[in-house]
């Protein structure tokens, strides 16, 4: 597949393209964005990386490529990012978290029930460590992570969600933000996610009860990408996954939930016909300036003003 790259924001599109040469594929066209680089970086990533055509408008890679990765770490930019890619009939990659409004969620399974092909997401949910997981035919669950509750929180929400199988019903907050929160599935089993605040922790965690005991499990360190990308390039590829789009979102409709609960006294939100939920929206735009900062920081590029 010739491959369009939108937004350079995160670690994920250099991390990404030699995967997705060796898997035969290659990054033809490169939007930088504005989020957290610039024009001149991104002349010489492309530059770097062996990539043709630069563009400022994803519109503009329309007609040179056969499907979109999206890497917008500001979530609110992601239905705009993908519209044009859907209007033309190419399929996309979205970067996780899918979301973080439940009306952009909604707008997504819409596209997709029309006959788009979008697919992404945190790459917990594809890990050789949940599908292991699902050996253990468990019934209740702990996964933990730490960092932003939505950014790195879907993790967690993914691994588990990997772990126990598509189902999720509703969820409740266990604390006063919903980063401790309950799921319940269809079947009655239920998990705890854990979001811990940033700091020195780090890793991706997942403790099981089965009618055999007690598992512990660590995807920290685990190959986590390559998976991911034989899985989503072969729906880009026109394969199908085993899994439905309403499905594969269920962690970002979780962590709405969990904390749309926290602002309704610890009530359970259900995923699906629970208005509450969009009291749960995370801004993208907050988070994103934050994360620009300490990864232009770390990039060596100069601070911004504002």
């Amino acid at each position: 597949m010739r491959i369009g790259v939108v937004d350079l924001d995160t670690s994920h599109p250099e991390t990404f393209h030699p995967l997705l040469a060796a898997r035969g594929h290659a990054v033809v066209a490169v939007l930088g964005g504005e989020t957290v680089v610039d024009q001149a970086y991104t002349e010489s990533y492309a530059a770097e990386h062996g990539i043709g055509t630069v563009v400022t408008d994803p519109s503009e890679m329309v007609g040179d490529i056969d499907a979109a990765f999206v890497h917008s770490v500001n979530w609110d930019h992601h239905v705009e990012r993908i519209r044009p890619f859907v209007a033309a009939g190419l399929p996309v990659h979205v970067c996780k978290p899918f979301a973080g409004r439940a009306a952009d969620l909604a707008q997504l399974e819409s596209w997709v029930d029309q006959g788009a092909r979008i697919t992404g997401g945190s790459a917990l949910r594809w890990t050789a460590v949940a599908q292991q997981a699902r050996s253990v035919e468990a019934n209740a669950g702990y996964a933990v992570t730490f960092g932003h509750p939505l950014d790195y929180g879907i993790h967690a929400y993914s691994l588990i969600h990997g772990a126990f199988g598509p189902g999720i019903t509703s969820a409740r907050a266990l604390d006063d933000d919903g980063r401790r929160s309950q799921l319940r599935w269809s079947d009655g089993r239920s998990a705890i996610v854990d979001v811990q605040p940033p700091g020195e922790g780090y890793g991706f965690f997942l403790t099981l009860v089965s009618p055999a005991g007690v598992e512990h499990l660590d995807a920290t360190g685990h190959s986590l990408y390559e998976p991911f990308l034989d899985v989503t390039c072969a729906y880009l590829g026109g394969e199908e996954i085993g899994l439905s789009f309403a499905e594969l979102i269920e962690p970002e409709l979780s962590c709405l939930a969990a904390r749309a609960s926290a602002r309704h006294g610890g009530d359970w939100v259900d995923l699906r016909g629970d208005s509450r939920i969009s009291d749960g929206d995370f801004d993208g735009a907050e988070f994103a300036r934050e994360y620009a900062r300490t990864r232009r920081a770390r990039l060596g590029l100069v601070p911004r003003e504002n």
